[in-house]
């Protein structure tokens, strides 16, 4: 004779099972907001935070060129940060082996 589970280890089971999904879910998404925030750009990330918060956007200068002024000189503190903007963007998303 097959003996009935009782209802208390049926649902301590059940409850288990979606403990582990949930598990399973929040690694797998917050692996991806790590990868996302590797890669994003600064406003980006001020944007995302705000609206976590509850806050509202910092409203956008045309193009996203913030207190940009006109000029045809280069200075040097300019070129890495372009330059790391400018390589990230070719560059896919992508999730690490440890993530």
């Amino acid at each position: 004779m097959v003996e009935k589970p009782d209802a208390a280890a049926y649902t301590i089971a059940r409850l288990e099972a979606r403990v582990a999904a949930l598990e399973s879910k929040l690694a797998e998404r917050s692996a991806w907001i790590r990868a996302w925030a590797r890669d994003a750009r600064d406003e980006d990330l001020v944007k995302l935070c705000r609206a976590a918060l509850g806050m509202p956007p910092i409203p956008r200068a045309g193009l996203g060129l913030r207190g940009w002024g006109e000029t045809t000189e280069l200075s040097a503190g300019e070129v890495e940060p372009t330059m790391a903007e400018l390589w990230r963007s070719l560059t896919p998303l992508h999730l690490s082996a440890d993530e």
